[in-house]
């Protein structure tokens, strides 16, 4: 067997210095729609930081309010860094599959001596770890307007979605999502499909960095995701933005990456069915958020405080990351022919706070 390759090209999260002191990083403690702007770098500071790790031969893929993702190979990285990078490789199964098999990170007795010039106009900066599709996948069918028919119990697009949701009679009221747009981060939105033209949903797909083929979904799980969204509101303007590159995955857009090109379309919701499980493979939860996490922590923060809706998936029996953010809305599964003695895979704990002071 072939030698697991990660991709020649490191994706990594990039956070800078405030103007009084250390970034979201080295700070050291959870970001929150209250805190986060007093975390915004000087434009000086960030231009100046990117200019040098450019000349250092990285590349700027995307930057958001508070951060950016650049690109650099695994000698720079090392070069610059000052330490030893290991292969480090991920196996899917049935219920989690990685966005990539393989990635390249320090080794926990890895030397640490970064430059000192540029460490000084950085607050940090991490390799992105593959992120998770948080559901199963099933076997493709031929195209179809209608779905293929199966034995398991399983929702049809769009009549039962809507139903089951309470949106049925909202739209019959007129309210349909019309003047609303909504970015989706995911694998990819092959809307070119007979059952997405045939419904003639407004829809656009854009690709994040490293990520190819618009009209392609590889996965299928931003496909069908898309399609339960635009069940419940299909007048939205849609924007699909896809992660995935089916050639070669280790080479796709990171959870980040995507959400900085999601905010580059002043989108009203940001819906993402992705994320990252903190959890060892024994299931004990991590203790804190990984550094490497930060940066996309502070992103969703400030898009909330900013006046975007969010929203992250709570997983299937996931420790989900960044569902458990309190400032987002985390989706859950819920099955319509459980008994009321069971329980979801995931509910809201009293008191926990949502966007605009709602209460869940």
């Amino acid at each position: 067997m072939a030698e697991t390759q990660p991709a020649p090209l490191i994706r990594i999260a990039v956070t800078f210095p405030r103007p009084d002191g250390p970034g979201p990083v080295r700070y050291g403690t959870r970001m929150t729609t209250d805190l986060v702007a007093s975390f915004a770098p000087s434009v000086e500071t960030r231009q100046r930081a990117l200019a040098a790790l450019q000349q250092r031969g990285f590349s700027v893929t995307l930057e958001g309010r508070l951060s950016a993702s650049i690109r650099g190979t695994r000698e720079a990285f090392e070069a610059l860094f000052g330490t030893r990078l290991t292969v480090i490789t991920f196996t899917s199964d049935a219920t989690t599959k990685y966005s990539a098999d393989a990635v390249l990170y320090p080794a926990p007795d890895a030397p640490w001596a970064p430059d000192a010039t540029l460490a000084s106009m950085l607050d940090d900066a991490y390799i992105q770890w593959p992120h998770i599709y948080m559901n199963q996948r099933f076997a493709a069918s031929a195209p179809s307007p209608m779905p293929p028919q199966v034995r398991y119990h399983h929702l049809r697009v769009p009549g039962d979605v809507a139903l089951l949701l309470n949106a049925a009679r909202v739209h019959r009221q007129g309210t349909t999502g019309k003047g609303v747009r909504v970015a989706m981060i995911d694998s990819g939105f092959a809307h070119g499909h007979a059952y997405f033209q045939e419904m003639g949903y407004n829809s656009s797909v854009v690709l994040a960095p490293g990520a190819t083929n618009k009209d392609r979904d590889g996965n299928g799980h931003g496909t069908g995701e898309s399609a339960n969204l635009l069940a419940i509101a299909p007048d939205i303007t849609f924007i699909g933005v896809k992660l995935d590159n089916e050639q070669n995955p280790n080479l796709g857009a990171s959870i980040l990456e995507g959400f900085q090109e999601a905010l580059r379309h002043n989108p009203h919701v940001i819906s993402v069915s992705l994320g990252y499980d903190l959890a060892f493979f024994n299931r004990q939860h991590y203790l804190s958020l990984p550094n490497g996490l930060r940066a996309l922590e502070a992103e969703i923060a400030q898009a909330v405080a900013d006046g975007m809706v969010v929203v992250f998936a709570a997983g299937n029996g996931h420790v989900a990351f960044p569902g458990m953010m309190p400032d987002v809305l985390s989706a859950c599964p819920q099955s319509p022919v459980r008994s009321n003695r069971q329980r979801d895979s995931c509910s809201s704990r009293p008191g926990r706070s949502s966007p605009q002071g709602r209460r869940a």
